[in-house]
């Protein structure tokens, strides 16, 4: 048994020897690392100014390209402001503009008017719930839907954008009326 000792201690020797070679090796491959530079994010720190600025930057041109998206509905003399979803449907309605179109009733709960033209749908949700306001595709008969009631989830509805103002207007139209729908200006 006495043979056997020294023979144990050697192999625990070897054993810590190879455990501290490799956590010398793992210590040294984490200096050559990049630290995070903690610097950035201090609010005092000149990079953040670019970033800052670079933000503000993008922030103007999504709201440039939001105006840009901005529609109007005339009907009867009175205007209604739409703004469009950034969509392959919603693009696609945009560079068909402008239309005169025909309004009629819905269930009680929208204002439909059916499109000449398909717009794309691939991509798109397979439905949504629409709320009161919300510009709306039906897409297997293809028409528009403005709804002026909340109405529960749809298959085969996309959401194109959503009504800012004159939402009164439309909830109070009665059957059928007609109305040019166009960039604004």
């Amino acid at each position: 048994m006495m043979k056997k000792s020294p023979a144990i201690i050697f192999g625990l020797i070897l054993c810590l020897c190879l455990f501290a070679c490799s956590v010398q090796r793992t210590s040294q491959s984490g200096i050559n690392q990049k630290q995070p530079d903690m610097a950035a994010d201090d609010v005092g720190s000149s990079d953040n100014g670019a970033d800052t600025a670079e933000n503000e930057a993008a922030f103007e041109k999504t709201n440039e390209e939001d105006a840009q998206r901005k529609l109007t509905l005339t009907t009867n003399g009175q205007k209604i402001s739409i703004t469009l979803y950034d969509t392959p449907a919603a693009n696609a309605l945009y560079d068909m503009l402008p239309l005169e179109l025909t309004f009629e009733d819905f269930n009680g709960v929208e204002k439909i008017s059916y499109l000449t033209e398909k717009l794309p749908t691939e991509g798109e949700p397979d439905g949504c719930d629409p709320d009161e306001g919300d510009l709306c595709l039906y897409a297997p008969w293809g028409n528009l839907s403005v709804f002026y009631r909340d109405y529960g989830y749809s298959e085969s509805l996309i959401k194109l954008g959503h009504v800012d103002s004159g939402m009164d207007k439309i909830s109070g139209m009665s059957g059928d009326f007609s109305a040019t729908l166009e960039k604004a200006k």
